[in-house]
């Protein structure tokens, strides 16, 4: 199904579907995303549903639904985004990485972290629109371009409505890798609900490019 804004009619979602919720403060703007885990479940707007989510941390509770969107998925591809979302666990508890400040990241919206000495992979940080599209890629599915100049430029109000914990300070907002006033070229999670609402054979022949105006959904 392409991308829909939630009703009080009861829409069906499967697992790894993408849930998205809006801010408090702002129409329609989509503040937060995650994947649905649970098999099938029916829900309507409002609804706290079970998801996988990088909220930071990364944690498997339920957040509220008020858009969701999918890529039909193959048993095979929910396979192996479930054995990716345990692998990335994994990679967090060795590394005793398990505070948001470690696993968490809005520019850019992932980014490895090495072992210094090795340059051996130690886990990944992740905004949670990050963790989204990053577990589609496991199974070949590219939403969007990431491409700095493919992004439109994004405010600091902007910036601090969208992101947990991100703050007002400069220091707060460059521990999250955006340095200087901004504006900044970043991705936020409304732009993968945006990626969503398009056939499906279009979603997987090309990324989407975002749009101005594409954090509202």
């Amino acid at each position: 199904m392409p991308a829909s804004n939630l009703t009080s009619e009861r829409q069906r979602l499967s697992r790894f579907d993408i849930v998205g919720s809006y801010a408090e403060n702002a129409i329609r703007f989509v503040r937060h995303v995650g994947l649905f885990n649970s098999d099938i479940q029916m829900v309507k707007a409002n609804d706290d549903v079970s998801a996988v989510h990088m909220q930071p941390p990364l944690i498997d509770k339920p957040m509220k639904a008020h858009v969701v969107g999918r890529v039909p998925l193959t048993n095979e591809d929910v396979q192996e985004i479930a054995a990716w979302i345990k692998g990335t666990t994994d990679e967090y508890e060795r590394s005793k990485a398990t505070d948001k400040r470690r696993q968490y990241i809005i520019d850019p919206p992932w980014q490895d972290v090495r072992d210094p000495n090795t340059g051996v992979r130690r886990y990944r940080r992740y905004s949670c629109a990050g963790f989204v599209l990053d577990s589609h890629l496991q199974v070949n599915i590219e939403l969007l371009q990431l491409d700095s100049q493919a992004l439109p430029e994004v405010d600091r109000e902007t910036i601090t409505s969208a992101y947990f914990g991100s703050g007002r300070h400069p220091r707060s907002l460059a521990m999250f890798g955006l340095q200087g006033d901004g504006p900044w070229r970043i991705v936020l999670p409304g732009y993968v609900l945006h990626a969503l609402n398009r056939p499906s054979d279009q979603i997987r022949k090309q990324p989407y490019r975002a749009q101005r105006g594409n954090e509202r959904f």
